[in-house]
């Protein structure tokens, strides 16, 4: 491929969908690099979390989606001058290596960046990358960068150990108000009339081969979020107490890294994304609330795309070789 050509790539890996953008630079522009940026084609294919469905199965989504993109631009795949990858699960050194090793046998880029799935979030709402990153949609994670570029997340432990505030673990404690509501030993919640009729089902105990049996039962609890929200709006203390925990467990990460990094307790960049965030904005506002009451103010921009972000990273690649 002529370096003229500029060609990037993006790639945007999570629980639930992959997502790559293929863009045009100008890298001989005077001008920010990102300024030139022209997105020419888009692709989407299923979950790329390593951890969630095995290196296999993410390499297999990540090919898909690069190739869509490449149709969707009207042309054929080639080796591209940048690209950028960020895939939730992928934050170790060895996982790293193995998806640069993938990424080098199929020839993706002449220079490549391996990411978590939260830095181009930061990117993605300001060029310089500074801020926090906050991610809520079937897990949860926060990322801070301060102006000297340290860096420092919180949370992203998977649904075992964390993901606090994820539409995964409101979900979870949804179905665990159901059947402590069963049993008697919780309070009376509409969520166990709301989720048995949501799975067709009579019974409490069905809950138990239903969520097991499920090949991928984290996705498919997390998709139920929604119904927590409808519940909670209609006034049910319950719904509403598990939403109020959520919020405060997204609000003490951001507090935590806001701390951790020493950056600004006033007009902080907050970026978001993650369904949680994209789709309930009084949810997001009550994170903000809660920082705001800790003495944190922020600056609040959704991302309802973080790949753009990635291609941002990729662009930087290349300017800065």
């Amino acid at each position: 491929m002529n370096a003229s050509d500029g060609l990037i790539l993006g790639i945007d890996g999570g629980g639930t969908k992959t997502v790559a953008w293929l863009a045009r630079c100008d890298f001989t522009s005077k001008t920010d690099v990102t300024n030139t940026m022209e997105i020419i084609g888009r692709g989407r294919s299923g979950p790329s979390n390593v951890r969630g469905v095995g290196f296999e199965t993410a390499f297999n989504h990540l090919n898909q989606a690069i190739e869509r993109a490449f149709v969707d631009a009207e042309r054929s795949r080639i080796t591209v001058e940048s690209a950028c990858l960020a895939l939730a699960g992928a934050g170790r050194d060895s996982e790293q290596q193995r998806i640069r090793s993938w990424a080098d046998q199929c020839q993706l880029a002449r220079q490549l960046r391996v990411v978590d799935d939260a830095l181009p979030v930061l990117y993605a709402a300001s060029s310089d990358g500074v801020g926090v990153a906050l991610i809520a949609g079937t897990g949860s994670l926060a990322l801070g960068r301060n102006a000297n570029g340290d860096r420092a997340r919180c949370g992203g432990w998977g649904s075992l150990l964390g993901d606090e505030g994820s539409g995964y673990q409101i979900s979870l404690a949804a179905h665990r108000a159901a059947v402590r509501d069963d049993d008697g030993r919780g309070p009376s919640t509409q969520l166990h009339e709301r989720l048995l009729g949501h799975h067709g089902i009579t019974s409490a105990s069905e809950l138990i081969p239903i969520l097991h049996a499920a090949p991928d039962n984290r996705v498919m609890i997390a998709s139920l979020a929604p119904l927590v929200f409808e519940v909670a709006e209609v006034g049910d203390p319950v719904a509403r107490r598990i939403l109020d925990q959520a919020s405060t467990d997204l609000a003490e990460m951001v507090r935590t890294l806001i701390d951790r990094l020493s950056m600004p307790t006033q007009a902080c960049s907050l970026a978001g994304t993650g369904s949680v965030l994209i789709h309930q904005p009084a949810f997001t506002q009550s994170v903000r609330d809660k920082l705001a009451e800790a003495g944190i103010g922020t600056n609040y921009r959704a991302i309802p795309e973080s790949v753009v972000g990635t291609l941002v990273i990729a662009a930087e690649a290349m300017t800065t070789q």
